[in-house]
């Protein structure tokens, strides 16, 4: 990984309502100016990471209870959503959490004001229409009338408002149409690209994360079962048969399960 770390998350373990324990020894680092994919089943505890990072554990009764997060060598693990959000950390929520009152526009605009940076509004809007062109057209309509995939454009235009020095990005393909979804990533490279902006992305379509960053994690269970660069767990057979349809053990098992098998097979034969 680039030795330029600006987010570090040391060994934590996240629990619920002080009883529950979700995550467990999670490591993860994300480079400056990189993309990291967060891969892993339902349940596996991706969306609890991204919460943790972004202080939104808090308001579902959790918190990280060993550990540490570091944020450009600042620990914030202990902050409130709204400190961390002034420090840059912005998160797309999963299900495009739009205002569905105001307008696209003015949906935009209330990004300007999580940081402060309202003075600078007007210039972060040209970006933002520059990067998503079809938001032009229905900037004066209200967001809660406008397509899925317009308002996941919205929701990632609102938190480019806010100057971000981190998206941490939950699910953005969840419910769209593929000539959409290709969109939306290709948008999401250049943006990394152009504007330098460091991603956290937590992505079910493995194939398609992968082929956006260029490092991925996979949670198994609360627990890192696997890091590497995309290339490499591209190739890895684990990786493949687990993710990328049935495995040849005939249904669908835990990642572990596949391994297990696979050395179990070879030791018999």
């Amino acid at each position: 990984m680039n030795n330029g770390t600006i987010l570090k998350l040391n060994n934590i373990e996240v629990m619920y309502h002080e009883v529950i324990l979700v995550l467990k020894g999670v490591s993860i680092d994300v480079p400056q100016g990189g993309i990291v994919a967060l891969l892993g089943a339902n349940g596996a505890g991706k969306s609890t990471t991204l919460k943790s990072i972004s202080g939104l554990l808090k308001h579902e009764d959790g918190e990280v209870t060993d550990g540490s997060i570091e944020f450009m060598g600042e620990k914030i693990h202990h902050l409130s959503a709204e400190e961390i959000a002034k420090k840059g950390i912005f998160q797309i929520i999963e299900g495009r959490r739009v205002f569905e009152h105001l307008t696209v526009e003015e949906n935009l605009r209330v990004g300007a004001h999580l940081r402060g940076t309202g003075s600078a509004s007007k210039e972060r809007l040209e970006m933002v229409y520059r990067y998503f062109p079809r938001l032009v057209d229905r900037k004066n309509v209200l967001a809660g009338f406008i397509s899925g995939g317009e308002q996941q454009m919205t929701v990632i235009g609102r938190a480019m408002m806010a100057q971000p020095k981190l998206m941490l990005l939950d699910e953005p393909s969840m419910g769209l149409a593929p000539l959409l979804i290709k969109e939306i990533f290709e948008i999401i490279k250049k943006l990394n690209k152009e504007e330098k902006i460091p991603l956290l992305l937590v992505e079910q379509n493995v194939k398609l994360a992968l082929t956006v960053a260029p490092y991925a994690y996979v949670l198994e269970n609360g627990r890192l079962v696997m890091h590497d660069t995309s290339e490499k767990l591209k190739e890895n057979p684990d990786i493949r048969d687990f993710y990328l349809g049935l495995s040849d053990i005939g249904e669908r098992k835990s990642f572990r399960q596949v391994k297990h098998y696979k050395r179990r097979k070879r030791w018999l034969t």
